[in-house]
């Protein structure tokens, strides 16, 4: 084997989206790149959008490394086993889904460790709806992801709607306004 060769074989992924990752690295990156966003939102004025648009990439990454090749037409049943097992588990994250029909998942967040492990919650909160964001529109490319808070004060529901209506397309902003009011209750 040449000298070239060997080093090649030794050179450690530089990115993420370069590996298969393991539980724990995936974990290390979900992490890092959360601890990115809140740097860049603080380096950028406290601008929410930095934060969910960075976890709406990083979905989008998770997607193509780890759920894109298992299947080309996915349906939302198979699309949430595959969610659970491949992202949700080794992430720590937890979902209750109470609702699984062809078009529309309801579930409720048990368990998201990212918001436990930081006292920016709101930001943590906006990075995982960007996660979630880009998981869920890598797949349904036509759908949307929607927050009912008024479900369960002390715990949103998530709703992932296959086909997303023209109304349903502005809850990016409309979870961007709540985040951003939040945002100056808190002071920052």
């Amino acid at each position: 084997m040449t000298q070239s060769a060997i080093k090649k074989m030794q050179v450690p992924p530089i990115s993420w989206e370069d590996s298969n990752a393991d539980e724990e690295q995936l974990s290390d990156w979900y992490n890092n790149a959360f601890q990115a966003a809140v740097e860049k939102l603080q380096t950028e004025h406290g601008n929410p959008d930095t934060v969910l648009r960075m976890g709406e990439a990083f979905g989008r990454g998770l997607y193509a490394q780890r759920l894109k090749e298992k299947s080309p037409d996915w349906t939302l049943k198979e699309w949430v086993e595959e969610l659970q097992n491949d992202v949700c588990k080794p992430l720590g994250t937890e979902f209750t889904f109470t609702k699984v029909s062809p078009d529309v998942a309801t579930t409720f967040m048990n368990r998201n460790p990212l918001t436990v492990a930081t006292q920016e919650h709101n930001a943590a909160s906006l990075f995982n709806f960007g996660v979630m964001r880009g998981l869920f529109l890598s797949a349904f490319p036509k759908g949307e992801l929607l927050i009912n808070e008024e479900k369960a004060a002390y715990q949103s529901e998530f709703i992932f709607k296959a086909y997303g209506s023209a109304k349903d397309k502005f809850e990016r902003e409309r979870v961007l306004r709540t985040f951003t009011f939040l945002k100056k209750d808190d002071g920052a």
